[in-house]
């Protein structure tokens, strides 16, 4: 049964990151747990439940993280009195979705957005698959050129979505979400991360096209970190076998549609990690970040 929690006091707000997100300096995570419970997320694959007790399955829980506006406010302070702030690029976020339904009631990500606008970081990443960013809008938009909102849309399937993500916002409410970001006068990314089964390259191109200004194209091999390893751990395998859908280790498609895009936007078409961090490549770096 899914559970959500009383906030847990966050002893800090970014944390400081590498690997996939390498490139980005921190992540903030507003949220412990995701209640949208993706099926492929490789959290799941890592089998990690420790933040609840007893132990729930990753998914089936969200923990409000209690005063992290704070927090941030603080550390952004440290980083500004440093000069440092510039070369700041944050992935917000990269484990928990800011935008899922607990935000309708806490405010976090809000929150943070208030302190960005206080502390401007080089960089702010907005990661979600959520109509409900819309409500903050304007705060994207006043952060202008340093803030990108990139949207999660992994199929033009919504029968396709529904089996890996049912929990998610179909791919309607989001299109109608990343209309609405692109005639607001936001930075919009579309990540389709992972790339699942779509209709053709030219009918998906073409809505990945008229809704977003960058788009990075993904895979479970490429993009869960480990070579698919995490993937292997859930039951996105079994799903793939049992719906008819092929081997989902395969990256042909993913990689002919995003080979389609870069022959229509050039290096505003991304691939997978690489695709990812290129905005953040205009930083300067700082040694004392």
């Amino acid at each position: 049964m899914a559970i959500d929690l009383i906030p847990r006091p966050a002893s800090g707000a970014l944390t400081k990151t590498g690997g996939f997100l390498a490139g980005f300096t921190h992540t903030l995570q507003p949220y412990i747990g995701c209640r949208f419970s993706c099926e492929y997320c490789y959290v799941k694959g890592l089998g990690v439940h420790r933040f609840h007790q007893p132990p729930l399955e990753w998914g089936e829980y969200v923990h409000p993280r209690g005063g992290i506006a704070d927090r941030l406010r603080t550390e952004l302070a440290r980083l500004d009195r440093r000069g440092a702030l510039a070369s700041v690029a944050i992935f917000m976020s990269s484990a928990t979705d800011p935008y899922q339904g607990a935000e309708r009631q806490w405010r976090l990500s809000r929150a943070c957005l208030d302190v960005f606008a206080d502390y401007p970081p080089g960089l702010l990443m907005i990661q979600t698959r959520s109509p409900l960013v819309r409500d903050d809008f304007e705060r994207i938009q006043a952060l202008g050129d340093r803030c990108w909102l990139s949207v999660t849309l992994e199929t033009d399937l919504d029968h396709v979505r529904q089996q890996l993500t049912p929990r998610c916002p179909s791919v309607a409410q989001r299109l109608e979400t990343l209309q609405a970001a692109l005639a607001y006068g936001l930075n919009v990314q579309i990540a389709v991360s992972p790339c699942l089964p779509f209709s053709t390259i030219e009918t998906f191109g073409a809505l990945l096209l008229a809704h977003g200004q960058r788009v990075v194209v993904d895979s479970f091999t490429t993009g869960d970190g480990q070579g698919g390893k995490r993937t292997a751990a859930t039951a996105t395998p079994a799903r793939y076998a049992s719906l008819g859908w092929g081997d989902w280790r395969s990256e042909d498609q993913a990689r002919q549609l995003y080979d389609w895009l870069y022959a229509h936007i050039g290096e505003r078409a991304g691939w997978s990690q690489a695709g990812f961090t290129a905005l953040t490549h205009s930083l300067q770096p700082s040694a004392v970040v």
